[in-house]
């Protein structure tokens, strides 16, 4: 259950809203990759993994990507694991996702599309500084199931000033119309630094309102429900039987290598973390250094995280796994804990697991961050 996840940190266009690692300067892109590639074969030597059930090409905009170059990353890795049954995910911006690329994706061996959709409306994309427009995004999505790919997914952003709850149905219900099985939902979110952070606060364009996230957010749980599709963690949703292997590794604490400036790894006992930053990186690798930070986890690292992760999703906490991971006391004190009447409307208290309900779900951070121990 061991995943990859490579970062490639390019993009056409800066969203307005993302703080993740990336440029919008092309002309590193062949040193980068090589680099790239020289510490995929270095990482790769040092696991011992019995199989290998994901490959998650993230970003940045992995859709600009050639076909060779894709098909070079997951040749290096199938001289280490098969890839036979593997998810092999890339993320793709719809104005990337052309006829002809989309061959290319399929040939190159991926079997998962991840779409930032993120909306239907041609001002809301705009809004967003996004480099796809609204028809590209409608059209995307039958190019993608037209070309073969049975496995896809998209993503949706909701709880922003322009998006009335009318718009948001419009969204959900355009989204739906096509045969995708996967669905990540998002609320807005202004990250320090961003361009929407410096719009909001020089008065350019309104705040968040969280009552209208928590509106939107409450409206799509109840409309997802009543078609079927599993909410499987907090901002996740899957037709049965087709979650992300990936991103569900993540939250069964399984190990993965993180590939690429600011890339995360972990390994169960140890996370590392690359330098974000693009011509670093290069001259490091160039050199024969990886460029990281490591941190060995402490046990209560670990107890934190392992909150963490398995209380975002809907099968939550498993009590046995929890009392042998951390032992009796802490098992005790987590019990002690759900007796308190502030936390109890929250959670879902069984015999065999502790899970967040729908309403603990929305105050998630803060609710999980309460179960913490201290350093």
């Amino acid at each position: 259950m061991a995943g990859i996840y490579l970062h490639i940190p390019f993009c056409n266009k800066a969203c307005h809203y993302c703080d993740f690692h990336f440029s919008t300067s092309l002309k590193l892109r062949e040193p980068l990759i090589r680099a790239m590639e020289k510490e995929l074969i270095h990482r790769l030597g040092t696991t011992d993994w019995p199989n290998l059930d994901s490959v998650y090409f993230g970003g940045g905009t992995p859709s600009i990507l050639s076909e060779h170059e894709i098909r070079r990353f997951l040749e290096i890795i199938a001289k280490h694991y098969s890839l036979q049954d593997a998810e092999i995910t890339l993320e793709a911006n719809p104005d990337d996702l052309t006829h002809e690329k989309l061959q290319q994706l399929s040939q190159a061996g991926i079997n998962r599309l991840s779409v930032g959709i993120q909306s239907f409306f041609e001002e809301d994309l705009t809004w967003m500084n996004r480099s796809h427009n609204a028809e590209q995004a409608l059209s995307c999505l039958k190019l993608a199931t037209d070309t073969g790919f049975r496995d896809i997914s998209a993503d949706l952003i909701f709880g922003y000033p322009l998006l009335s709850d009318e718009k948001w149905q419009h969204n959900l219900d355009t989204l739906l119309s096509f045969p995708i099985n996967h669905l990540s939902a998002y609320s807005m979110t202004v990250e320090a630094g961003t361009a929407l952070d410096h719009f909001i606060r020089n008065r350019k364009t309104l705040p968040m309102s969280e009552g209208q996230a928590e509106r939107q957010y409450r409206w799509l749980l109840s409309e997802l429900e009543k078609r079927g599709w599993d909410h499987y963690e907090i901002s996740n949703f899957s037709l049965p039987g087709h979650p992300s292997r990936h991103n569900s590794a993540y939250w069964k604490g399984k190990p993965y290598l993180g590939i690429g400036p600011s890339a995360h790894g972990y390994d169960g006992n140890t996370r590392y973390w690359n330098l974000a930053n693009n011509p670093g990186y290069i001259r490091a690798m160039e050199s024969g250094e990886i460029p990281e930070e490591k941190e060995v986890l402490s046990d209560a690292d670990r107890h934190n995280e392992y909150l963490l992760t398995r209380l975002r999703t809907r099968a939550g906490l498993d009590r046995e796994e929890f009392g042998l991971e951390f032992g009796d006391r802490l098992l005790q004190r987590l019990d002690s804990l759900m007796q308190q009447e502030s936390l109890r409307p929250y959670f879902d208290i069984h015999k065999k697991s502790l899970r967040l309900n729908r309403e603990g779900f929305l105050l998630a951070d803060h609710l999980i961050g309460g179960l913490f121990l201290d350093q």
